[in-house]
């Protein structure tokens, strides 16, 4: 299938409206900044807007001269529940499936390349969508409340975003496979015990322990962050490349398909 461009790929998901991610500045004088998931109404699902938002603060962060640090959150009871399912059910065949795959490979490419030590704090439900955004950051951080689970085989289709890609590179191949194939449910020890977690902190402290323990990276003048980043970041980029257009090109002739459509029909509904 041949690829759109991005601004395409944009007009077409801004359409589907609801919710909002964006960039926190209340800590940008210690170089940390803040993405904050937000649709508490669909447990922080992820509209076609969002998608977009979501590059919109990632565009803004590139031009950050001096940031050191991003953490990624999400509002309410919550991390992300995954992609909004009236965007699927509207969307239900392989081409909006291949363009919305495009869009956040891109995306969160554009993500994983930012000078920054990047965290994800994960509390509550963080199924589907929500699990793959979680490890596209440098460190995962779940509260002792997280539900993690790439359910993705539930729905007859497989990670949308880039999840597979770097789950086998944070976990192991053997072990990305039972996660992505049981579709299993795991809790903060069990992230912690396999390597997916860095951290496990307190839910009602879940931002403030967060936030200390990022302050032990940022103590370095940006200049020395930044080149460490990129000089780790450097290794093994060449093949992630071609590892997402693998995945994306496994994904979308999935998405809208019948066993997709039937899991759609079961009356889905976030956790």
């Amino acid at each position: 299938m041949e690829e759109p461009n991005i601004e395409f790929i944009e007009s077409f998901l801004s359409k589907y409206k609801g919710g909002e991610i964006k960039l926190q500045k209340q800590y940008w004088d210690e170089g940390i900044a803040l993405i904050c998931i937000n649709h508490v109404e669909k447990k922080n699902a992820i509209s076609g807007k969002m998608m977009v938002d979501l590059r919109t603060c990632i565009k803004e962060l590139e031009q950050w001269r001096t940031g050191k640090a991003v953490i990624m959150y999400g509002a309410g009871t919550n991390f992300c529940s995954g992609g909004d399912l009236a965007f699927a059910r509207a969307e239900s065949n392989p081409t909006a499936g291949s363009y919305m795959s495009l869009y956040m490979h891109e995306t969160l490419k554009k993500f994983r390349n930012l000078p920054f030590v990047t965290f994800s704090l994960v509390h509550g439900p963080a199924l589907g969508g929500g699990s793959e955004l979680a490890v596209f950051c440098d460190y995962t951080i779940v509260s002792d409340t997280v539900q993690l689970g790439f359910v993705h085989e539930k729905m007859g289709i497989i990670t949308a975003w880039g999840g597979t890609s770097r789950l086998v590179r944070i976990v192991g191949e053997r072990r990305a496979l039972e996660m992505l194939l049981s579709g299993g449910i795991h809790d903060a020890r069990d992230c912690f015990n396999i390597g997916l977690a860095y951290k496990i902190v307190r839910n009602d402290r879940r931002l403030e322990e967060t936030l200390d323990f990022v302050r032990t990276f940022t103590n370095s003048h940006y200049s020395v962050l930044q080149s460490y980043k990129r000089i780790a970041n450097s290794d093994g980029e060449s093949s992630f490349g071609e590892a997402l257009r693998v995945e994306r090109n496994e994904f979308w002739p999935k998405w809208g398909s019948e066993v997709n459509k039937e899991a759609l029909h079961r009356n889905i509904k976030h956790l």
